[in-house]
């Protein structure tokens, strides 16, 4: 380096300082780089300092800290709450890992060739929501045998799951609808985990599940042919203190017709609502003034203008609704058109009026999500409405969101009261496949798929919901993770040690 000398003095000392200044840099850059990149010193102990980040769920990105952890991954491991973690890389002075699913116990353990460092500070483990299977069992080709009556972890394969719903007067019981089936009704004894076949003499396909206010069931059940068959039936409230009330009941013909498969039951008025799908067209029948099995036919719609409540815009199609827990609305699922809609309730008139679009466009199939009619999504299944704690601390009018199976979307959806479409669960494993369905458990959004989910129904009281998963011949579950019995106690033993020092 030449430095010149200026007319009003050397400007030496200046380069000379510049230089010591380069030179401290590079050193010091020198030992960093040195320091990051030299290989693991057995003769050398391990450190471990800090970790980061203190508290999260599986598949969360950990840095931890300290020396010596050498630049070969395959000489470290890591184990966090007894469970390995995925190491995916070693720089010296850190380590970069994925924190194992259900790691409550929290101990982070590294290990880096032969020595072991335990830490004194546990990560604290966030119980996720994740997808597990509760009953239904298939081979890799979807084959297997339908168990009349069995336990949950031997009950065979499920078909054509269409729709769930609790029977009000015993919350263990819930009933599943299977479409196209000589089994119509299933029954489940969550307590029990034991599932049951139900038949109903010549009915061989069931879709909808309702209540009559005094807790009588009503199915419909959409024939073919002969116009005279029934297309909603009411199987009346046994004397069964075991909660299957209706497990060996026999029916009786409420509504006859052949183009029935949606019916509800609205709370305020305990009439029935009933589709007739060859016309798009919804009629609503006081059964509990007229009688059972004393409305006209419904074939053509002949003789039921009085009794017509509303139209749907799309002919011949499926649809099914679902009735808001206020009953201030129903929502009305167009299972082949691709959208929703919303009827309101006239105070004034006690009906429904002519429902419009809360979400999706009739004939755009796809998935998007979007607001309102600019959403996307692909043959809906069954909804239901969950409570959601934080619109009733905002004052919001309405504290419910409509969770829905979006069954060609592979996937569970959430519509909140502003028209808000947003995927809720499945779709997950992307690095897998390229396609969208599947049959994987875990954390509902990163890991979980399903293939083709039809019904769906939500427990308030356990926060859990079960999904009827049509393509892979199983009911699944949604919930949040939940320590073993030894790991709860163990951490109420370690708040109790705290608490007392």
């Amino acid at each position: 380096m030449k430095c010149k000398t200026m007319k009003h003095g050397s400007i030496g000392l200046q380069c000379m300082m510049l230089a010591f200044i380069f030179a401290v840099c590079f050193t010091g850059c020198k030992d960093s780089k040195d320091e990051t990149s030299a290989p693991y010193d057995p003769n050398q102990p391990v450190e471990v300092t800090d970790f980061t980040p203190k508290s999260g769920g599986g598949k969360k990105k950990m840095i931890i800290y300290g020396s010596n952890f050498g630049t070969d991954p395959s000489l470290v491991s890591v184990k966090v709450g007894g469970k390995d973690a995925i190491v995916i890389s070693a720089k010296g002075t850190s380590i970069y890992c994925s924190t194992p699913e259900s790691c409550f116990e929290g101990t982070v353990e590294v290990k880096v060739g032969e020595q072991v460092v335990i830490l004194p500070e546990k990560y604290q483990y966030e119980p996720q929501l994740v997808v597990t299977d509760l009953c239904g069992d298939v081979d890799e080709l979807g084959q297997g045998d339908i168990v009349e009556t069995g336990p949950f972890d031997n009950c065979g394969k499920i078909d054509y799951p269409f729709w769930f719903s609790f029977d009000p007067q015993h919350t263990n019981i819930l009933y599943l609808s299977q479409n196209d089936n000589e089994r119509p009704l299933r029954i489940l004894d969550l307590e029990k985990k034991m599932i049951y076949s139900k038949k109903l003499n010549d009915i061989k396909r069931a879709t909808t599940i309702t209540w009559t206010n005094d807790g009588d069931m009503v199915l419909a059940t959409p024939q073919t042919g002969n116009s005279k068959n029934r297309n909603n039936i009411i199987l009346k409230r046994g004397s069964s203190v075991d909660g299957l009330d209706f497990k060996e009941s026999s029916w009786v013909a409420l509504t006859r017709g052949n183009a029935c498969n949606g019916s509800m039951v609205l709370p305020q008025t305990g009439e029935l609502y009933f589709n007739y799908r060859a016309e798009g067209k919804v009629y609503r029948y006081n059964f509990e003034e007229n009688g059972y099995n004393n409305n006209p036919e419904v074939p053509k719609g002949e003789g039921l203008d009085d009794l017509l409540a509303f139209s749907v815009p799309n002919q011949t199609v499926d649809f099914s609704m679902v009735p808001h827990p206020t009953g201030k609305y129903v929502y009305i699922i167009m299972h082949e058109s691709h959208y929703i809609l919303r009827s309101n309730y006239d105070d004034e008139t006690k009906k429904l009026v002519t429902p419009y679009i809360v979400c999706g466009q009739s004939g755009q199939a796809d998935y998007k999500d979007l607001v309102g009619i600019n959403a996307r999504i692909n043959r809906p299944g069954q909804g239901v409405f969950v409570f959601n704690e934080e619109y009733k601390a905002a004052n919001k009018a309405d504290w419910y969101d409509f969770y829905f199976a979006d069954r060609e979307n592979h996937c569970i959806r959430v519509l909140t009261p502003d028209g808000v479409v947003s995927t809720f669960a499945g779709r997950g494993s992307a690095s897998s496949t390229s396609y969208k369905w599947g049959k994987q458990n875990g954390e509902v959004r990163e890991r979980a798929r399903f293939n083709q989910p039809t019904a769906l129904a939500y427990d308030e009281a356990t926060k859990t919901f079960y999904v009827g998963d049509w393509g892979n011949h199983k009911i699944r579950k949604i919930a949040r993770e939940q320590a073993s019995d030894d790991l709860s106690i163990e951490a109420s033993d370690d708040n109790q040690n705290q608490g007392n020092q």
